[in-house]
């Protein structure tokens, strides 16, 4: 070290050393500011600590305090010079040895030799993964340091990617934008597609703008159709069966074997069918079969039991009770006949089934859903041929749902516009194939050469923290993703404004965090406690960031910072509508017919 740097730089001296705390004393801070006239010391800025080792110590500035000296002869408020030294309260971050940054501290001589400002070399070596960079290609960047705008911060992509992704933050902070930018880095919708798989579910409409070439699956132009025969049973029976009405158990025993005979009427090529087969079946039949039950009745004669039904001519239909295929199609039955005749049967007509009556709810309920224009894209029939083949069907729509049909990079489902009470629904069924998609091609193929990232828009929405029986389907599904998916190629993002009402098992598998500003106390409070332990003094600058700042936790990234987020090109349509601008312009008419059309829809 030379004596012009040691003259420089000796107001600066290390107090104290801790691993997680280092206290650095500016002696005499007018002296020290004269000497240095073109550096400051901000909150978040680098030090540097030497030790005469070639061994250099990085800390990051976090807090300060004055400590005050008095000169009785001198007054502090007349000539407004502060006369005294600081207290420089900052965080090891690593170390600089042989001129590259590496994670943690070993130790340090005692006493050290000096301490720095980091230069901007220093900072570049720090931020930019040099060393990975010489052997890797796998390197993105998508923001700048907040306090050192030249400098772009680099992360390891496939730690990224690899390894689930939360970005949290409040309305406003700039969340959209930041998810769009880090999937607008990995190069989708070139010309020459690259191998990148994403899938949105986008409950706001905001990414299509971001994402004009995408797979983009909506209501508005009746693309986003989710057949309800690759839905399990328990998605089924939450979208059909009232759980707390007194005749459920009834009702799902007689809907499960519906389903499940139905499914082996249409697929007899096909063995071990079951109720959770993703294969087709007819709803409409199904509901005919659940009709029928409700109104069965029976005779017999000469021991054998029948359907007491009549022909359109007024004729017995002879119509076995114990054969299926006679319950697809509506049947009139007569009505019960006590210990009379029946005037044509010759025979007494009696209830059969003992469900005569019990199923009037129950089948309103299923009529209301079919008939619901907002519910055609799930329950529309699917077009089935004589030569048509579930495989073949369930193989097409995995394709087109997740971008295969035509080769999109990314697949946005926009939700914006589906009834609330299924979107968990589709988030449930959408998860699960991917899932099983990814699963079956590592186990049979033994890789995944083509790994999937799955955006969960809002989150806390469809996989909220309760236990509550109407989400429980979506919750099972993304946190199979969280705790198992990465094995077989299937990340996820997590994004949401409350992280507190988060289902803790997905929020706690994830590895990186893009942390924007929150403002609610509790959200600070459940983010900052699933920081890393060195991180954790970072989580005190969350509800103070401004727009598109953030904080960048994970293995992902060197070390802890603030930054700030690149634009999005384009951009997601998320602008705020700005209320009074618009309450100052002219009155304006609004032509009414578009609820019309949304309706229809």
């Amino acid at each position: 070290m030379s004596e012009d740097y040691n003259n420089k730089d000796n107001q600066l001296r290390v107090k104290s050393f801790e691993p997680n705390l280092v206290q650095i004393e500016i002696v005499d801070f007018k002296k020290w500011k004269e000497e240095n006239s073109e550096e400051s010391i901000k909150l978040g800025s680098v030090l540097k600590i030497e030790d005469g080792n070639n061994n250099n110590i990085l800390c990051i500035v976090k807090s300060f305090k004055m400590v005050e000296k008095f000169d009785n002869n001198v007054s502090q408020l007349s000539d407004n010079v502060y006369e005294g030294n600081f207290i420089i309260n900052t965080q090891p971050i690593g170390r600089l040895q042989d001129g590259t940054f590496k994670k943690g501290i070993n130790d340090i001589s005692i006493p050290p030799n000096g301490v720095s400002v980091a230069s901007m070399e220093e900072l570049e070596k720090i931020y930019s993964m040099e060393k990975m960079q010489d052997s890797k290609d796998n390197i993105l960047e998508f923001a700048k340091h907040n306090l050192y705008s030249n400098i772009g911060i680099k992360c390891d992509g496939d730690k990224l990617f690899s390894k689930h992704l939360a970005i949290v933050g409040s309305t406003g902070s700039g969340k959209s934008c930041a998810v769009a930018t880090v999937i607008q880095t990995l190069n989708v919708e070139i010309e020459k597609k690259n191998n990148t798989h994403v899938l949105i579910f986008d409950i706001h409409g905001e990414y299509k703008k971001a994402f004009p070439n995408s797979n983009h699956l909506a209501l508005q132009d009746n693309s986003l159709k989710i057949p309800y025969w690759l839905m399990t049973s328990d998605e089924l029976e939450d979208l059909f069966i009232e759980s707390s009405d007194l005749n459920a158990y009834n009702q799902i025993s007689q809907f499960k074997f519906a389903v499940t005979q139905n499914k082996i009427k249409y697929n007899s090529e096909l063995d071990n069918i079951d109720y959770n087969s993703p294969v087709y079946f007819s709803i409409n039949e199904v509901r005919n079969y659940l009709y029928n039950k409700n109104k069965e009745t029976h005779y017999v004669e000469d021991g054998e039991e029948y359907l007491a039904v009549l022909n359109a001519k007024g004729k017995d239909e002879k119509l076995v009770s114990s054969e299926m295929n006679h319950f697809w199609e509506v049947l009139n039955f007569e009505t019960s006949t006590g210990n009379s005749k029946h005037k044509v049967f010759n025979q007494k007509v009696a209830k059969a089934g003992g469900f005569t009556g019990e199923f009037e709810r129950f089948i309103s309920r299923i009529d209301t859903k079919l008939k619901d224009n907002r519910l055609s894209f799930i329950l529309q029939e699917s077009e089935f041929k004589e030569d048509s083949n579930s495989f073949n069907m369930y193989i097409e729509e995995i394709k087109r749902m997740i971008g295969y049909s035509k080769k999109n990079n990314v697949t946005v489902i926009d939700l914006s516009t589906v009834p609330f009470e299924i979107v968990s629904i589709i988030v449930s069924v959408v998860s699960r194939i991917l899932f099983d998609f990814a699963f079956l091609k590592t186990k049979i193929e033994n890789d995944n050469d083509t790994p999937y990232m799955v955006v969960f828009e809002e989150a806390h929405k469809y996989i909220p923290r309760s236990n509550s029986a109407r989400y429980s389907n979506a919750r099972l599904s993304v946190e199979r993703i969280a705790k198992e998916g990465r094995k077989y190629g299937l990340s996820a993002m997590i994004v949401s404004q409350r992280p507190s009402e988060l289902s803790s098992t997905v929020f706690s598998q994830c590895n990186n965090f893009i942390v924007m500003r929150l403002t609610n106390p509790e959200d600070q409070g459940f983010v900052k406690s699933l920081l890393p332990e060195a991180s954790i003094s970072f989580g005190d600058e969350i509800a103070n960031l401004e727009q598109r700042e953030a904080l960048l936790v994970g293995d992902a990234f060197t070390l802890p910072m603030i930054v700030r987020m690149n634009d999005a090109n384009p951009t997601p349509k998320s602008d705020d509508v700005n209320f009074y601008s618009c309450w100052q312009e002219d009155w304006k008419d609004v032509e009414f017919g578009f609820i019309n059309t949304s309706s229809k829809e």
